[in-house]
């Protein structure tokens, strides 16, 4: 019997946890051509809703395509994923995938080539310099409203981890994306992010060029009744049954963070699988046989802190995370200045080992890694 509970992996169907208010949402959104910027830590996934909104319009008639940015390392990789998604989007066939490469990328003359699982893919010969990046990604930018209207068949464009622009010339693809897709009626563009700061510095700020380009969606934790309901019905499903209290312990030791909450019960149902009952002791045992399987990847990461910032993450797992630059949470944690815990949470949160909620509350990005911290180090 197969273990219904997946994590880190993009899931579809059955196995999509929920989400429904947040798909409807995102579905009506982009189905009307509105742009949508969608802001979520790590782990909570949004990528699965991203691939789940993106299955149900192409089953609606809508041309989707998915671009990964995190993958992109230069102008050039860029420039092939974005070339790749749009026309793996519009086109399957070999023949008529390398006509349309023809029609609508003429500047671009990239090589079609097949994998080896049969469907063309993209290459490029030359590197993409800077100075002539800017018309190459213009035609790239233009191709789903150009293809849209040709075909009159709109499409849906979404970038996942789309701050990661900012490791390239961030500043001129956002000027060059705004100047062409602010007149694109054919096409709905989602972009998706986790490092959150950065996300919402591309859209609130002023100078930049996205601002005010789009609606803002924050994806928040899945609600806790909602998520019992899930789970419960996976357990069943397989024949398990659950104690009292089961569920409100797994999603309590886990914090309600969807990735943890999946982890977690996976390793429940493997470890209860021969008598096919879970109980609270359970739930407390398995999370300590994860966290000491853990253990080795969480010392070796704690090993290259330096000591204020292992200081800080102690702090803030003790402490909650709250009014960190307030002198009496310096105090109470022995943290010496407050311009060090400034210094420590700003190369904390660019390790993306702690994030902030919209109430300037800092948290532990991986909650297994923040019990482990609890177990060992406090």
């Amino acid at each position: 019997m197969k273990n219904p509970f997946i994590y880190g992996e993009v899931v579809t169907g059955k196995d999509f946890a929920d989400r429904e208010i947040e798909l409807g949402e995102i579905l009506r959104d982009l189905r009307d051509g509105q742009n949508i910027f969608l802001v979520s830590p790590r782990r909570y996934g949004k990528t699965s809703l991203i691939v789940n909104a993106l299955e149900q319009l192409q089953k609606e008639g809508f041309y989707t395509a998915y671009i990964d940015l995190f993958k992109v390392s230069s102008f050039k990789s860029l420039l092939e994923q974005y070339t790749e998604a749009i026309s793996r989007a519009a086109e399957t066939k070999i023949d008529r995938f390398s006509r349309l490469i023809r029609d609508f990328f003429p500047n671009i003359h990239p090589k079609v080539v097949i994998t080896p699982d049969g469907r063309p893919s993209i290459e490029i010969d030359y590197e993409v310099r800077e100075r002539r990046a800017g018309k190459l990604f213009d035609e790239v930018y233009e191709a789903p409203q150009r293809i849209a209207r040709k075909r009159s068949r709109n499409f849906i464009v979404a970038f996942d981890e789309f701050q990661e622009i900012v490791n390239l010339n961030g500043e001129m693809i956002e000027k060059g994306m705004r100047a062409c897709l602010q007149h694109h009626d054919r096409v709905g563009y989602l972009f998706a992010g986790s490092r959150r700061h950065l996300i919402y510095d591309m859209i609130s700020n002023k100078q930049r060029a996205f601002y005010n380009m789009g609606k803002i969606m924050s994806l928040g934790k899945i609600p806790s009744e909602e998520f019992k309901v899930f789970l419960e019905d996976k357990f069943l499903e397989t024949e398990f049954s659950l104690e009292a209290g089961v569920l409100d312990e797994i999603l309590d030791v886990t914090e309600n963070y969807p990735y943890n909450v999946q982890f977690l019960c996976h390793e429940l149902w493997n470890n209860c699988l021969d008598r096919r009952t879970v109980s609270v002791e359970e739930v407390t045992l398995t999370m300590n046989k994860i966290l000491d399987g853990q253990s080795a990847v969480y010392v070796t990461l704690w090993n290259t802190l330096p000591l204020h910032q292992r200081r800080t993450l102690i702090a803030i797992a003790s402490s909650g995370g709250e009014n960190v630059f307030s002198r009496d949470f310096v105090r109470d944690n022995d943290l010496g200045a407050v311009s060090s815990v400034q210094t420590s949470i700003n190369l904390l949160m660019k390790k993306e080992m702690i994030d902030k909620e919209d109430n300037n509350r800092y948290y532990i990005a991986d909650v297994f890694f923040k019990k482990w911290i609890e177990k060992e180090m406090i």
